[in-house]
């Protein structure tokens, strides 16, 4: 992943400039290679001074890292970020959570040697299966979204014209590379026709643009409550659906889960708005108390449930919201 992420063809002329207008595909390449440089770290050869980038091998610090980057985009962070927009990117706070809560789950299934080592044989083989399917899809979800925020962040005017035209087959030679040998590529981008665009995207994305221009604070607050449904759709319906729930072994996984929820290594199903796992407060946290994760009408009901609360919340308690997004994203570093 050391190699430039994109290659141009200027002149030959000492000291000129040529201007280079960026079709679609090179500017969705360059926003791939960021999704995959977010989860990376700088690996520095034992043997000689060459260094290269190699993603974190800890799924719990990928989610990580994932959290710490929608918390980012949430609070307007970093290059192109525009605070005086603070809020346009609501499915990215909520999203902080999640990936939090995503974490969470990770960390409560042992790491190897520990999980073959002290976790009965029997229940050695549903942890990697939970544990993959976790992290498979909160992986290929980031590739997916994290993209579309920032190629919209950073080149607004062109977004629709290139939305249509975003295929992750079609990148840069060096880029296809690294993202054809991501973890589950061959799996996941069949399944999720090479990220390209879907309706909720372009809903989602529309919302998100009108709420920019919305100077009435009550209208601006239900634009961006739209927007944060219509994406959470894509995420549910379009990506985790198909990726992850509709596999049989995960299915059954969940269903063993939901019948030991709360035992050691059980995690609940839960949502917190906390930057930690759980809290006390009623109105802090939804939890799921009927119904199957992997059903998605189940899951969409649940998924409901958790942006009312967090819509409400950022109604009334704001500040508390935004400083828990806030350690959240002091996160991006973790290995």
């Amino acid at each position: 992943m050391s190699a430039p992420v994109a290659t141009f063809k200027t002149n030959n002329q000492n000291c000129s400039v040529q201007e280079i207008t960026l079709k679609c595909d090179k500017l969705w390449t360059m926003g791939q290679q960021e999704a995959i440089n977010r989860l990376s770290v700088v690996e520095t050869s034992w043997f000689s001074s060459s260094s290269k980038m190699v993603l974190v091998g800890d799924f719990s610090a990928r989610a990580s890292r994932i959290a710490a980057a929608y918390a980012e985009f949430y609070l307007e962070r970093g290059e192109d970020g525009k605070p005086d927009l603070k809020g346009r990117f609501y499915w990215m706070g909520l999203a902080a959570f999640a990936s939090k809560q995503v974490m969470c789950g990770l960390d409560y299934i042992p790491s190897e040697p520990y999980l073959t080592g002290i976790v009965p044989l029997p229940f050695q083989i549903p942890y990697k299966i939970g544990k993959n399917g976790l992290g498979m899809g909160n992986f290929w979800l980031f590739q997916d979204i994290f993209v579309w925020h920032w190629f919209y962040k950073k080149y607004p005017e062109q977004f629709n014209d290139c939305a249509p035209k975003r295929n992750a087959k079609s990148c840069d030679a060096q880029v296809q590379m690294n993202i054809d040998e991501l973890p589950w590529a061959d799996e996941a981008l069949p399944v999720l026709k090479n990220l390209g665009l879907t309706p909720d995207i372009t809903a989602g994305f529309n919302l998100i643009k009108k709420s920019e221009t919305t100077p009435d604070p009550v209208a601006r607050r239900n634009l961006q409550q739209q927007s944060l449904l219509a994406i959470a759709d894509h995420e549910q319906r379009r990506i985790l659906q198909p990726l992850i729930y509709n596999g049989f072994l995960f299915q059954k996984v969940l269903q063993a889960q939901a019948t030991a929820e709360g035992a050691p290594f059980v995690p609940l199903r839960v949502a917190s708005f906390s930057s930690a796992c759980d809290v006390n407060n009623k109105e802090l946290r939804v939890q799921m108390t009927k119904g199957d994760l992997f059903n998605e009408s189940d899951r969409m009901e649940f998924i409901q449930e958790i942006a009312g609360q967090y819509h409400k919340m950022m109604g009334q308690k704001k500040d508390y919201m935004e400083q828990q997004i806030g350690m959240i994203s002091t996160w991006k570093n973790r290995k």
